[in-house]
C-alpha cells in the first residue's frame, strides 16, 4: 500500500509542476503576442514573470517561448517578433551563464536595427544590452547602455515629457552607484530625482511616481551623508502626501513608516538622540497583525516589520547604544518571537554581525560573519575568515602561558620565604652562615624581579600596553569600536617568484631584516603593529587609545618605510643580490579592535576599513604610498599628494586614490 501512495504523491507533484510551467509559458505568450503593448511595456511585465516565487524560468522554458514566436506567423517573423526571440535567447543564455552567446545574439539583432535608422527599435536593443549586463553583474557596461538609452529617449522631448519617464533612470543610476560604491553617480541620481520632485510639486496634476522619487532621493542623500537634506526631503514628502494617524490602509502606513525610519537614521547620524528615538519608536511604526516578515514586540503587544527593525537597530548602533541594538536584533533572529521566515532571520544575523560583535555577543557575531561569508565574494571572505567561531566564541582568554609564569612566580616567592625563615633561625648559630643565606636571598630576589620583568616584556611584545594591563587586572579585555583609525598594509612585489630563488635561510633572514626595520619605524611614529601574514605587514594608528594624529603618524611611517626600502634596494643591487620591492596602502575609518583566540591569542582589528586598506595596497604601485580619499582629507594640509583619479579596486568598485609625495 505504501509504494502506491508514494507513487500517487509523486505523480501529483509532477503534474502540479507541469501545470505551473505551462501557466508561465502561457503568461509569457499572452504578453508577447499582445500587439497593443509596446516592446518596452512587454519587457517590464515579462520581468515580473522571470521568477515565480523562488523558481526561475529554465533555459528549456525560454526555448519553448522562442518556438511560439517562430511559429505564430506563417511568414517570416516580424521585427517585433525577432526582438522577443532575441530576448528569449538572452534569458536562456543568462540561465546557462553563457554571456558571450547572449551578446552575440544582441549584436546580430543590432546590425539589423542600425540599418533601419529606427530610434524606437534602437532603444529596444539598448534595453537588451542593459538586461544582459545586469544579469551578469557587469555594472559598468549596463551603465553605459543605460546612458545611451536615456539620451535617446530624451531626444526631441520637452522637459515635461522627460519628467514623465525619467523615474526609472533615477532609480537605475542610484542602484548602479550603490553597487559600485560611486558617490558621484549617486549624487547624479539624487540631482535628477530632486528635479523631478520640484517639477511635480509645482505640477501636482501631472504627478508620476513622485512617492518613489522622494524615497530614492532620501536613500541617495543618506548614502551621501547629507543628513540634514534627507530630513528636509522626508518632511516635504509627508507634507505632499499628508499624515493620517487613524488610517488603516497598510500601503499608506508603510510609506509613512519608511519616511519616519529615514528621518530617525538621519537624526541619529546628527547625534540628535531625542528626535531619532521619537521617529523610530513612534506608534505608527507598529503593525497589528503577524506576517512572515515581522516580529512580535511584547511591551507594545504589536508587531514590527523587518524594514523598521533594521532602521531601529541602525539608529541604536549609531547612537553607540550597542547593547540595545544587539538585543533588538537578537530578539528578531533568535527569541521565541523571532521573524517567521528563515531567510529573513539569516539576513538579520549577517546584517548585524558587527552589532553583535560590538555588544560582546561573540557567538551570534561568529554565526553572522559565517552567513556573510556565504553570501559575499572571495575578496571580503579573506577578512571574514579571520573572525571564525574559534577566534571570537569567547573573549575570556585561557592565557595558559601567562598563568604558568604567574604560578612560577608564586613558587619562587614561597621558596624565598622559606629560605628567609631558615636564615633567621640560622642567624642565631653564627654570623658567617647569615652572610651565606643573605646572599642566597638577594640572588633569589633578583631572579624574581627578572622573571616578572621577562613576563611583562613578553606580554607587551604581544599586546598593546593598555590591553595588557587590562588583561592582567581583569583576566579579559573587552572589544571596542574605534570611530577613527588609519590602517597601513604593505606587500612585496612578486614575492612568490622571488622566494623560489632564495634558500630558506636567506628568505627568512631577508624578511626578518625588513620587518624588524618596519617594527622600529612603527615604534618611532606611535603606530601599533597588528600582525604579519606571509610577506604582508599590517599596522594601525589611533589605537588602542584614540588620537587625532593617527593619519599623519601612519603616513610618516609609510614614507619612512618607502625610504628604507629604496636604500635597501640600492644596497642589494650594488652587491649584485636579489631584492624585494614594496607596495604600501593606507586608509582611514572605523574598526572593531580586540583580542581573539583561546591559544596563541592576538590583538587584531576588523571591519570594512581593513578591507579597503588592503585594496589600497593591491591597487597601488611599487615604491609608492597609495592612500584613500578619507586619509587624504585628514592630511591634505600636511603632505603633498598626486591625485590618481578613480581606480577600480577588487570588490569595492571605483575609489578615489592619491599618491603621497616625499
Amino acid at each position: 500500500m505504501l509504494p502506491k501512495n508514494v507513487l500517487f504523491i509523486f505523480l501529483l507533484f509532477f503534474s502540479v509542476a507541469l501545470q505551473a510551467q505551462s501557466d508561465r509559458i502561457t503568461a509569457q505568450k499572452a504578453l508577447i503576442v499582445n500587439d497593443t503593448l509596446s516592446p518596452e511595456e512587454v519587457m517590464l511585465k515579462m520581468t515580473l514573470y522571470n521568477k515565480w516565487g523562488t523558481d526561475p524560468i529554465s533555459a528549456a522554458e525560454w526555448d519553448q517561448i522562442k518556438n511560439i514566436l517562430l511559429t505564430q506567423n506563417a511568414k517570416a517573423p516580424t521585427l517585433r517578433d525577432q526582438y522577443f526571440i532575441c530576448y528569449a535567447d538572452c534569458n536562456k543564455y543568462a540561465v546557462l551563464k553563457e554571456i558571450g552567446n547572449a551578446l552575440y545574439c544582441i549584436d546580430s539583432f543590432y546590425k539589423k536595427v542600425k540599418a533601419l535608422n529606427d530610434d524606437e527599435q534602437l532603444m529596444n536593443v539598448y534595453q537588451l544590452y542593459i538586461n544582459t549586463y545586469e544579469q551578469s553583474n557587469m555594472i559598468d557596461d549596463a551603465l553605459k547602455y543605460t546612458r545611451l538609452l536615456y539620451a535617446l529617449k530624451c531626444k526631441n522631448k520637452s522637459h515635461a515629457e522627460i519628467m514623465e519617464f525619467s523615474n526609472a533612470f533615477v532609480w537605475k543610476f542610484f542602484v548602479y552607484g550603490r553597487e559600485k560604491n560611486d558617490s558621484v553617480l549617486i549624487q547624479e541620481a539624487q540631482t535628477m530625482g530632486e528635479k523631478r520632485i520640484s517639477y511635480f510639486e509645482k505640477h501636482p496634476s501631472d504627478q508620476s511616481g513622485i512617492g518613489d522619487d522622494y524615497k530614492i532621493n532620501i536613500m541617495a542623500l543618506l548614502r551621501l551623508k547629507n543628513w540634514s537634506k534627507a530630513i528636509e526631503i522626508s518632511k516635504r514628502a509627508l507634507k505632499t502626501f499628508g499624515l493620517d494617524y487613524t488610517s488603516t490602509d497598510e500601503g499608506y502606513l508603510n510609506y509613512r513608516r519608511k519616511l519616519f525610519s529615514y528621518q530617525a537614521v538621519a537624526y541619529a547620524r546628527l547625534q540628535n538622540r531625542d528626535s531619532a528615538l521619537f521617529y523610530i519608536k513612534h506608534p505608527i511604526m507598529y503593525q497589528n497583525s503577524a506576517t512572515d516578515r515581522n516580529t512580535f514586540i511584547p511591551e507594545q503587544n504589536k508587531y514590527l516589520d523587518i524594514e523598521e527593525l533594521l532602521e531601529r537597530v541602525t539608529v541604536h548602533f549609531v547612537l553607540n547604544e550597542h547593547k540595545k541594538a544587539a538585543d533588538l536584533a537578537f530578539h528578531a533572529a533568535y527569541s521565541p518571537y523571532k521573524v517567521k521566515t528563515a531567510d529573513y532571520r539569516e539576513f538579520i544575523k549577517s546584517k548585524f554581525a558587527n552589532v553583535f560583535l560590538a555588544a560582546g555577543m561573540y557567538k551570534e557575531a561568529a554565526e553572522g560573519y559565517k552567513l556573510m561569508a556565504q553570501n559575499t565574494d572571495s575578496t571580503s571572505r579573506e577578512e571574514i575568515t579571520l573572525l571564525n567561531e574559534k577566534q571570537i566564541i569567547s573573549n575570556r582568554l585561557e592565557i595558559a602561558n601567562i598563568n604558568e609564569i604567574n604560578e612560577t612566580k608564586e613558587e619562587i616567592a614561597q621558596k624565598t620565604l622559606e629560605r628567609q625563615i631558615l636564615v633567621r633561625n640560622v642567624f642565631i648559630g653564627g654570623f658567617a652562615l647569615l652572610l651565606i643565606f643573605s646572599g642566597v636571598f638577594f640572588v633569589q630576589r633578583n631572579k624574581i624581579r627578572k622573571g616578572k620583568k621577562l613576563s611583562d616584556e613578553l606580554l607587551l611584545n604581544i599586546l598593546p600596553y593598555s590591553i595588557a594591563e587590562e588583561l592582567k587586572s581583569k583576566g579579559n579585555a573587552e572589544s571596542k569600536l574605534i570611530d577613527e583609525v588609519t590602517v597601513l598594509f604593505t606587500d612585496f612585489k612578486g614575492f612568490t617568484q622571488l622566494s623560489d630563488q632564495f634558500t630558506p635561510q636567506e628568505l627568512v633572514a631577508e624578511i626578518n631584516e625588513c620587518f624588524s626595520a618596519f617594527d622600529q619605524i612603527m615604534f618611532r611614529h606611535n603606530v601599533e603593529k597588528i600582525k604579519t601574514i606571509g610577506d604582508a605587514y599590517m599596522a594601525a594608528g589611533g589605537l588602542p587609545t584614540s588620537n587625532t594624529t593617527h593619519a599623519e603618524d601612519v603616513i610618516k611611517a609609510a614614507l619612512e618605510i618607502q625610504q628604507y626600502m629604496a636604500e635597501y634596494k640600492k644596497a642589494r643591487e650594488d652587491a649584485g643580490k636579489l631584492f624585494f620591492e614594496i607596495r604600501i596602502g593606507v586608509h582611514s575609518g572605523p574598526v572593531v579592535a580586540g583580542i581573539v583566540g583561546i591559544k596563541k591569542f592576538a590583538y587584531d582589528i576588523w571591519g570594512d576599513t581593513v578591507n579597503t586598506a588592503s585594496r589600497m595596497e593591491s591597487s597601488g604601485e611599487v615604491g609608492k604610498v597609495n592612500v584613500s580619499e578619507s586619509t587624504y582629507t585628514l592630511t591634505q594640509n600636511t603632505f603633498n599628494f598626486t591625485y590618481r583619479g578613480k581606480i577600480a579596486a577588487k570588490g569595492k568598485g571605483e575609489i578615489s586614490m592619491y599618491f603621497v609625495e616625499q
